[in-house]
């Protein structure tokens, strides 16, 4: 099953080398003119310049990436010197000041033009935008996505009824035969909210998600009602189909191709490499795939310009979000915000993710660094006007 899956992804979603440049730009790193001491290591595919500045009362680390991200199948993601991004620097330092760690992302034109990272990994090292940290409800646009290239290859139809009784152990629910996955994938199979039960931990998703079938789709059912149900049951589809956890399965589906490593879930634990959540990863096992990855911006930037007009054919509003800059996700969990967006039709896309409570929500994250980017660019300016909001 997973050789098969492998194969018909291959065939389905990723033969585009065509696309590819094979040009180099020479680049200058991106370093702070307060630096007191720097010291470069250079691991392949990323070379990290880490830069350390002290003041009279505190020592703050920020670590600067400047080397191309992992060639995709797509697009080459090489960096530019680009150094005009003074305003999503300036919002990037406001956050690394507010928060125990940050990290933030942009690549325009398959490039990388901001990498940033503040803090340090669990076993103290220098955090780059390499780095895993918990993205929240970001999670969501890679499930999307994973549903999305399933659909391409014909491995599965999101407008035919999700098999149900194959992907929870309590059989078929009553009421919910008929409901599709592009149902879910829009929030609006009318699935229950249940807001304040997803952070009980205990159990994971597919324990979790039959308690909230147990009775027929609520009269909400074909109207947007945000639920993490949904997309804890589509990451249980992705896994049925491909025969694999939902972390190997986002490895082989979005990022084995792009040469991409370091994705895992919130339900194994961090590892020693990861930005450190401020609380017990264990309080996020029910979300499954609406909001257990973890994941580096860098990752996850390089992963959504890969976005095909195919993809977004399925990964539509309302299950993504959509304001005059373009479309991604917010993700909001006490102690962690996210935010993805994709500019200029895929041209762009911007990456942030915050460990910390500076800004409180994603959606708040997304307002300072998604105009800001833009703003560098020549986008546009302006509070985003998002939908849903």
């Amino acid at each position: 099953m997973v050789l098969l899956v492998g194969l018909l992804l291959t065939s389905a979603c990723f033969d585009q080398s065509s696309e590819s440049s094979d040009s180099t730009v020479p680049i200058d790193p991106i370093v702070d003119s307060t630096t007191t001491s720097t010291t470069t290591t250079t691991t392949p595919p990323m070379t990290t310049t880490t830069t350390t500045t002290t003041t009279t009362s505190t020592t703050t680390t920020t670590t600067t990436t400047t080397a191309s991200i992992a060639p995709t199948t797509t697009i080459p993601v090489e960096l530019l010197p680009d150094p005009a991004m003074a305003n999503a620097n300036r919002e990037f330092d406001a956050l690394a000041r507010a928060n125990p760690a940050a990290a933030m992302t942009v690549i325009r034109d398959g490039r990388a033009i901001l990498l940033r990272a503040s803090g340090t990994t669990i076993d103290g090292s220098p955090a780059t935008s390499d780095s895993p940290m918990v993205i929240a409800s970001v999670s969501k646009l890679l499930t999307a996505l994973m549903i999305a290239r399933l659909d391409q290859a014909d491995l599965i139809d999101v407008d035919a009824p999700t098999p149900w009784a194959e992907i929870i152990t309590t059989g078929s629910p009553p009421g919910w035969a008929d409901v599709t996955p592009r149902e879910l994938l829009a929030h609006t199979s009318g699935m229950p909210v249940a807001r304040s039960s997803w952070f009980d931990g205990a159990v994971d998703c597919a324990t979790f998600l039959p308690t909230l079938l147990d009775q027929p789709p609520s009269n909400a059912r074909g109207r947007w009602t945000y639920s993490n149900g949904n997309y804890c049951a589509l990451g249980l589809l992705v896994q049925h189909v491909t025969g694999l956890p939902l972390d190997q399965a986002a490895q082989a589906v979005l990022f084995d191709p792009l040469g991409l490593a370091g994705i895992h879930l919130t339900t194994d634990g961090q590892l020693p490499g990861d930005v450190e959540y401020g609380l017990e990863v264990a309080r996020l096992s029910r979300l499954g795939g609406a909001g257990t990855f973890i994941v580096s911006t860098d990752d996850v930037a390089s992963v959504l310009a890969t976005a095909t007009p195919s993809d977004l054919e399925v990964l539509t509003w309302p299950g993504l979000m959509v304001d005059q800059y373009g479309w991604g996700h917010t993700g909001s969990i006490d102690g962690a915000t996210s935010c993805a967006w994709v500019l200029e039709s895929g041209r762009t896309v911007v990456a942030a993710t915050v460990a910390g409570r500076s800004p409180s929500t994603g959606g708040a994250l997304c307002d300072r660094v998604v105009p800001a980017a833009a703003d560098d660019l020549g986008i546009g300016r302006g509070r985003p006007d998002r939908s849903p909001p």
